[in-house]
């Protein structure tokens, strides 16, 4: 084992540490912004993204179908798909978005360029029920939901939704 610090015991192969029972990180550590500047969650995603990896590196690989998703098909992805639901859809910051599938290369896409509009993402799962789903529905106050035809049943009729397949 070897230690992190005077507290931890860090074993090297997991990254558990025996007293105080949490995992840690086997990366390196990424170096913060500093708090004093304005930056969003996907502006430093893909300012990593810029800085430490090829393009073409994969980013997702669907496990279903083994299909893979490169860094730079994200980035030109989000930024289509947020400039249509800004222009289609007039999304901003502040907005709520109620996302309703299940995880595949939409989830990331979607919910990234989303975020890159400001807006709020609120997930839940195709196989909650539509009673969870009403109370998460309430709970949130979307603006609009992303589903697909499976699971649009189960959202309320009054919210602006748009199909995903």
């Amino acid at each position: 084992m070897a230690g992190t610090n005077s507290e931890c015991l860090m074993d090297p192969n997991s990254g558990f540490c025996s007293l105080t029972k949490t995992y840690h990180s086997l990366r390196p550590n990424v170096a913060l912004p500093p708090p004093s500047q304005p930056l969003s969650i996907t502006q430093f995603i893909f300012s990593r993204l810029h800085s430490t990896t090829s393009s073409e590196s994969t980013f997702l690989i669907g496990a279903a179908t083994g299909n893979r998703l490169s860094y730079s098909d994200l980035l030109f992805q989000t930024k289509s798909l947020a400039l249509c639901l800004r222009k289609h859809y007039s999304l901003s910051k502040g907005d709520v978005g109620f996302i309703l599938c299940p995880h595949s290369f939409r989830f990331p896409i979607l919910s990234t360029a989303l975020l890159s509009l400001g807006v709020i993402i609120s997930p839940a799962m195709p196989g909650d029920s539509i009673s969870d789903i009403n109370r998460l529905v309430d709970l949130c106050n979307p603006t609009i939901a992303f589903t697909d035809s499976r699971a649009s049943h189960k959202l309320p009729s009054h919210l602006p939704t748009v199909l995903l397949d």
